[in-house]
């Protein structure tokens, strides 16, 4: 056969296969459109459209045939989510400085859910058989991360042969949005009741919550940077993002081949889903330093990551494993109780204790966002603080901003390591969670005093 011809017959597949998922993405809309506590815990169109799709699928029913392509799917998506993080990302010292406490506390709760969570995954292992190695690890990325996170680091996990860490990702990142909403009310009303909301008492409403936008809340998925009488808007942009993954790839492979041999060795280990994230840190880093930055906008790349991420995780969701989900469910929703305690110290008594004013709309959004979803956070504190009168929505979004792409490399850098021993996860969560409750203490506090 032609290789041209049998070349097409692979894409026509893609593209075909591709089509039927996204058929199952609408149908996870209809779903959100239909169902209103569906769409007051957040839950992406991406899950509920794969939820649907495994259901109908060999596991459950058996009516519908899921494609073997879907399985293949969550890598290269992933490859363009974590490209796409880096774009944009400058920070601002006053900033970093003004809201110090914010950026901890965001810090605190990601590295403290890498300690704790993969503590209380080796103690569980102990007590059952045959749980994947380091399944505690993913609590930092299905909670704290959600279900970007959750497929970046369960995808890799499974490529170094540690099977079954992707379905376990999606089953656990699906548990957290359910109770970032569940305990996040209850800790709404209790902090309504004792005075801690600075601006609104007993209001617990998100009737608010909206599908579909009204006219005038709408806003544009991006901008063309140039006139298409040169190239369309969109194409531009995604080249640059493929151009990123393609230099990360190129520069990884020639570095492998030096004549020096654990340079080589080591090069030859760096997992793929770094390609992205390198590639784009030397083009971004060029373009500002040659003022071609603006041919790049933002918003553009980061709406093909968000394609990119709802189509991983409407294909993971589509083809993980329920057996696990079935014989190891207890031992995860104990994993998760003493994410829920950690989260609640950290977030209602630490924070309380450091920040003394408007410390609880904050809260509410760290332990939102903490469980997997930062869309939970801002409902809860919109809770609280209807109008968004505290200072805190602007502090979270500089935190996360800060934040955000560190935690998006983490994602490809912490299962390698974790390969190699848990304990040097563990190490590194221990070591930056004390710093965090140092720095609260002796600077926080005081600067809030």
């Amino acid at each position: 056969m032609d290789m041209g011809v049998a070349f097409g017959k692979v894409f026509m597949t893609a593209v075909d296969d591709l089509g039927v998922l996204l058929a199952f993405v609408l149908l996870g809309v209809l779903m959100l459109r239909s169902c209103k506590l569906l769409k007051n815990l957040f839950l992406p169109a991406g899950l509920l459209g794969g939820t649907i799709a495994l259901v109908l699928g060999p596991q459950v029913l058996g009516y519908f045939e899921v494609p073997k392509t879907w399985a293949g799917i969550p890598t290269p998506m992933i490859n363009i989510v974590l490209t796409t993080t880096i774009f944009g990302t400058i920070i601002n010292g006053s900033k970093l400085k003004k809201y110090a406490g914010a950026i901890n506390l965001i810090i605190l709760t990601y590295f403290s859910q890498m300690l704790v969570g993969t503590l209380a995954g080796i103690f569980l292992s102990g007590v059952w058989e045959g749980m994947p190695y380091s399944w505690g690890l993913m609590a930092v990325f299905t909670y704290w991360g959600g279900h970007g996170a959750a497929t970046t680091a369960g995808t890799l996990f499974e490529e170094m042969g540690n099977s079954g860490m992707l379905s376990l990702g999606i089953i656990m990142a699906t548990l957290g949005l359910i109770v970032a909403m569940i305990a996040g009310m209850v800790w709404v009303n209790i902090g309504a009741r004792l005075g801690w909301a600075t601006y609104a008492k007993g209001n617990a409403d998100t009737s608010d919550i909206k599908l579909l936008l009204p006219r005038e809340e709408r806003k544009p998925l991006g901008f063309a940077t140039v006139s298409s009488d040169v190239v369309n808007g969109l194409a531009l942009q995604l080249a640059i993002v493929l151009l990123c993954m393609f230099l990360g790839k190129t520069l990884f492979a020639t570095l492998a081949k030096l004549p020096i041999g654990p340079i080589a060795t080591l090069m030859g280990k760096i997992p793929a889903l770094l390609y992205g994230i390198v590639g784009a840190i030397i083009v971004w880093f060029i373009m500002r330093k040659t003022h071609t930055e603006e041919y790049a906008d933002i918003n553009t790349i980061k709406n093909i990551g968000g394609v990119a991420l709802e189509v991983c995780i409407c294909a993971a969701t589509a083809t993980l494993d329920l057996k696990l989900f079935v014989s190891f469910l207890l031992p995860i929703l104990i994993h998760m109780v003493c994410i829920i305690i950690l989260m609640s110290f950290v977030t209602m008594l630490l924070l309380r204790r450091w920040l003394k004013k408007e410390w609880f709309e904050l809260a509410l959004m760290a332990f939102g966002q903490g469980h997997g979803s930062t869309p939970s956070g801002l409902a809860l504190a919109r809770c609280v603080d209807p109008d968004s009168r505290s200072y805190a929505w602007e502090a979270f979004g500089v935190a996360l901003g800060v934040v955000t792409p560190i935690t998006s490399t983490l994602a490809a850098v912490l299962p390698p390591l974790a390969m190699q021993s848990q304990w040097i996860v563990v190490a590194l969560g221990g070591i930056v969670t004390l710093g965090c409750l140092i720095f609260g203490e002796q600077f926080v506090r005081r600067q809030n005093s």
